[in-house]
């Protein structure tokens, strides 16, 4: 294993083969043995191969009968119960539903991912469907990721994503489906991912590249599959759904879910027998329609335990539970020296010092979608781009990805923390909208908006407010007269200075508005402007959301 020193990546940090081998694959299954399959999965991980700094996240638990917030994560000790899970199972696969990598802590991301690619090619990663998240630093990096490079050997897994390709090229960019043999019996899998990673990822990153439905696309996979005599067919997807608390864990029916991933399986070929998904960061092992769908939060803190029963070369039996990745077994010595090597080459950058906080700025939204942490990203664009001349700026949530620091009850906060908060190294941009384009970009935050993130509230800066009525028609739920700038109505013919990050400049998370800025200039890096910001008033700093948008009921 060879990593590329550090020194590269802390400057950048600013700034497959297409047809998967059948082996011996022409058995045919035994009709009177039934052949075990254990599948163990988890989606999500994003480069969160370390316990703490910042953690992976807590799990409401039940301790000694009563519930309880406890630590869950970790490669280590995803490792040991991967390890744990695989004990006395001649046939298992351990497979991903993509974000495997992007989006990630210092201690993988400064790095390039390599610790994360070599930890998974170590803890014996089978399938990682290809998320969006893989895509943040563009194709050829995720190329490099896949195959290496002359100083890294790539990852020993397959990619899979059947419904992306790229109409010029000879050779596609991932394989379609795997075919895996277990004793005889042939088990198919198929990888997608999300149709909307254009709209959430940085567009010159995957250009030339096509994203097309992944109903469609496991439909016809599936059918290729059962041409080749496979019957057991799993489905890998970058999708999920949106699940209610206390979903079911174990193979009850699902109850209260919503989102993408209903309308997939209720469409699905019959064929497909299990859906292994992703991308929501949701918690569930239920049945949808008769039918498995399994997805494990984030960040390794669950790990789904699948076992089916194969006859005849179909699954005649399934269940499943959801593990919690708990810190009550000895952690992999092998994995933990693999992190302990990453951590000591990012230590000093990771933990250079930035501030001490009042308290922990979290992410979580008030009744209106507003959150503390929001509020306080927006202030600090703004502070960054009053030079270029803004007076407003506009936040994604799906940009924060963790809470300031992660950890409760830690207020000390280091450089690693504010990366985990903005990890994706986007530039500031300040641009000119008319105040009609201002009111029209809020009513993106519904419009065509997954229904799963619907709304999506972008986050405000300070002096900026309006209210909205959630009941009224997509198009006109921005109350025109409660659009305000440090208490001036928003006149829709005048020009007002404006700064966003430049995903969402180019349109990102749907808010194509943006496309039509005028006047732009690039600004800061979105994380030098936050670490100014804190950095100057660590002692003032807000908890709570200041009630910049109002919710009419």
């Amino acid at each position: 294993m060879s990593w590329l020193r550090l020194s590269r990546f802390a400057q950048a940090m600013v700034l497959v083969s297409a047809v998967v081998p059948l082996g011996s694959c022409l058995v045919t299954p035994d009709e009177l043995s039934p052949v075990p399959l254990r599948i163990l999965a988890i989606n999500d991980f994003h480069g969160n191969i370390q316990t703490e700094n910042p953690s992976p996240g807590r799990l409401p638990l039940l301790v000694d009968g009563k519930e309880e917030m406890v630590e869950t994560g970790g490669a280590a000790f995803l490792a040991a119960h991967i390890a744990r899970e695989r004990a006395g199972h001649a046939n298992s696969i351990l497979v991903s539903a993509g974000d495997l990598t992007g989006a990630s802590p210092l201690v993988s991301a400064l790095l390039r991912d390599q610790p994360t690619i070599e930890v998974m090619n170590q803890i014996g990663l089978d399938l990682n469907a290809v998320g969006n998240h893989e895509f943040d630093h563009g194709m050829d990096e995720l190329r490099r990721k896949m195959e290496g490079d002359g100083e890294f050997g790539g990852a020993d897994f397959d990619y899979l994503a059947a419904n992306v390709v790229s109409p010029t090229a000879l050779i596609q960019p991932f394989g379609a489906t795997a075919i895996r043999e277990f004793d005889g019996a042939r088990v198919g899998f198929i990888g997608v991912v999300t149709e909307e990673t254009p709209t959430i990822v940085s567009a010159k990153g995957i250009k030339g590249l096509v994203f097309s439905d992944p109903l469609d696309v496991l439909n016809n996979q599936a059918a290729v599959l059962r041409k080749m005599g496979v019957e057991a067919i799993v489905a890998v997807l970058h999708e999920g759904a949106a699940a209610p608390a206390g979903i079911a864990q174990d193979g009850a029916p699902c109850e209260g879910m919503s989102g993408a991933l209903v309308d997939i399986v209720k469409g699905a070929d019959p064929a497909i027998d299990l859906f292994i998904s992703g991308h929501t960061h949701q918690a569930y092992a239920c049945r949808l329609d008769g039918r498995l769908v399994t997805q494990t939060a984030s960040y390794g803190r669950m790990l789904s335990v699948i076992d089916l029963t194969l006859k005849d070369g179909d699954v005649v039996a399934a269940a499943v539970r959801n593990q919690p990745v708990t810190r009550d077994l000895a952690p992999d010595p092998g994995i933990a020296a693999l992190v302990a090597r990453a951590e000591a080459a990012t230590e000093q950058i990771r933990a250079e010092p930035v501030a001490d906080l009042p308290g922990q700025v979290t992410r979580a939204p008030d009744a209106s979608g507003e959150s503390a942490l929001g509020d306080l990203i927006a202030d600090a664009q703004l502070a960054s781009a009053r030079l270029l001349g803004a007076s407003i700026a506009f936040m994604n949530p799906g940009g924060i990805r963790q809470d300031l620091p992660s950890n409760p009850g830690k207020t000390d906060v280091s450089l690693g923390d504010l990366f985990a908060v903005q990890p994706f190294g986007n530039n500031l941009v300040a641009m000119d909208l008319s105040g009609a384009e201002i009111k029209a970009l809020l009513e993106q935050q519904w419009i065509d908006q997954p229904a799963d993130r619907r709304p999506r509230i972008l986050q405000v800066s300070a002096g900026f407010s309006y209210c909205y009525d959630a009941r009224r028609a997509d198009g006109d739920k921005i109350l025109a007269q409660s659009l305000r700038l440090d208490g001036k109505l928003i006149v829709p013919e005048e020009t007002y200075r404006i700064v966003v990050n430049s995903f969402l400049a180019d349109g990102g998370d749907r808010f194509t508005v943006l496309r039509n800025g005028r006047n732009r200039v690039q600004g800061d890096n979105d994380l030098d402007a936050l670490r100014t910001y804190i950095s100057a008033r660590s002692g003032s700093l807000a908890l709570q959301s200041q009630g910049r948008i109002c919710r009419k009921e």
